[in-house]
């Protein structure tokens, strides 16, 4: 992979970071840009329809524009963005259709939380170009929260190397499964809570998921009400965490789960983990669980 990273291209759409949007006539779109630490936006959108803006600042109202005709428009965006926050706005995030290209426009934080008309990921077989984006992004906090994604692609964190957080990244989504080495390269994660919440439909992952982060310090509720997986994980190599409450707490007893639980509570320290394994009566081993892990 390191090989592989160094030759990727520079210029070009690689660069651009782009969305469709559909709108009624006389609709109104705001761009959810934000700072990160010391990095201000500065940058020129595209926005679709014959205009186009330079945006100096998350604050700058270049950031909005109104579309005069009804129609599905492709936003690009070519400069520095750090920070692309929906977070569940209620304005704008039933009008984003689709992520075309992550660009490469400087991204620390992204998140497109309630964009429940976005239903896949960038393809990213075969090439980097719709993930290298994501190589300096440190928080993937809300990532896909609550959108209609139904799969993720696979290698799409594969040059997020600088990541420390995943919380709530594709919770309350219908995905079936988890991609093999999806978090592989992304060896500085601290924060797994929530990552895969709610997530209903999902029924596989691989043993080995968490096997490059032996940072995590936080998997609270990583798999709650996840009631359809079948096998839990032991998180052999993640020994620095301290909290394992609600991993895999199930709202019912109604849930597929099997097999034996790891033995999480005899670690020393003992880490925090109240209800980790609630409701998890299929478990072979659930009778020895202790009390405040159930």
């Amino acid at each position: 992979m390191g090989i592989f990273r160094r030759l990727i291209p520079t210029g070009g759409v690689d660069d651009v970071f782009s969305i469709n949007v559909t709108v009624s006539a006389g609709q109104t779109f705001t761009l959810p840009i934000a700072d990160y630490g010391s990095f201000v936006p500065t940058f020129t959108v595209d926005w679709g329809d014959g205009f186009s803006n330079s945006v100096v600042s998350s604050t700058d109202s270049n950031r909005i524009h109104t579309y005069t005709l009804a129609g599905t428009y492709t936003i690009d965006i070519t400069g520095l963005m750090p920070a692309w926050v929906v977070s569940n706005n209620s304005a704008i995030r039933s009008l984003i259709v689709a992520i075309n290209h992550f660009g490469n426009v400087g991204l620390r934080n992204v998140n497109f939380y309630g964009c429940s008309n976005i239903t896949s990921l960038p393809n990213t077989s075969g090439t980097a170009i719709n993930n290298l984006g994501l190589s300096n992004v440190v928080t993937f906090a809300n990532f896909m929260r609550s959108t209609g994604i139904t799969s993720i692609a696979s290698g799409i964190f594969d040059y997020a190397v600088n990541a420390t957080t995943f919380t709530d990244a594709f919770s309350f989504t219908n995905i079936t499964s988890i991609p093999n080495g999806l978090f592989n390269n992304n060896s500085q994660a601290t924060i797994f809570s929530s990552t895969f919440n709610g997530c209903s439909s999902l029924n596989s992952y691989p043993s080995t998921l968490f096997d490059n982060c032996p940072n995590v310090v936080n998997f609270a509720s990583c798999f709650r009400n996840c009631r359809q997986l079948t096998s839990c994980l032991t998180f052999t190599n993640n020994t620095a965490v301290t909290t394992f409450a609600n991993l895999y707490n199930m709202s019912t007893t109604t849930n597929a789960m099997d097999g034996n639980a790891p033995t999480l509570w005899t670690r020393v320290p003992e880490p925090f983990g109240i209800d980790a394994f609630n409701n998890c009566l299929g478990l072979d081993n659930y009778a020895s669980i202790p009390s405040n892990w159930k």
